[in-house]
């Protein structure tokens, strides 16, 4: 978290036109999953913070604190869901990438941010986030929104 909490002057968007490593905040409240998405991230040359609850982003997001792109898993432990993180984050920071994750597949009607949004479906391929946020990325360089319509990468189950 260290990373995020460095003083730079600018958010971490509109530094990251210009150059330098690629930073996500990555939100997963099981400890293994953030920690294998992290070292996964990482090893394809992603920066990535990850906290376990949509508490602590807003914390950090609020701090002014904005990274490239947001990772978050949907179903998070108690108190606000991913979805509910993202819309926040999304009012506070309209130009944030986001990209949802989660075990269970994607109710579009449940909350209608979903529609607009990447997502993935656990489990995913190894290369499957890190081309997502990329993608996500490449979207706030180019100026070019919202994404095709939300799909699973891959049928799954669990969180």
């Amino acid at each position: 978290m260290r990373r995020f909490l460095e003083s730079h002057g600018l958010p971490r968007q509109a530094a990251r036109k210009d150059a330098g490593p690629m930073h996500v905040l990555l939100i997963e409240d099981d400890a293994l999953m953030r920690r294998m998405l992290s070292d996964m991230l990482s090893e394809d040359g992603i920066e990535v913070d990850g906290l376990a609850s949509a508490e602590d982003a807003l914390i950090l997001l609020g701090a002014g604190q904005v990274p490239d792109v947001l990772v978050t898993d949907i179903n998070l432990g108690p108190g606000l869901s991913g979805l509910d993180l993202a819309a926040i984050a999304r009012e506070r920071h309209p130009d944030l990438e986001l990209v949802l994750i989660s075990g269970m597949p994607l109710d579009t009607g449940a909350h209608p941010l979903a529609r607009h949004e990447r997502f993935l479906q656990k489990p995913f391929p190894p290369h499957a986030l890190a081309d997502a946020i990329r993608s996500a990325a490449d979207a706030l360089r180019t100026g070019e929104g919202d994404p095709a319509p939300a799909q699973a990468e891959s049928p799954g189950r669990g969180n």
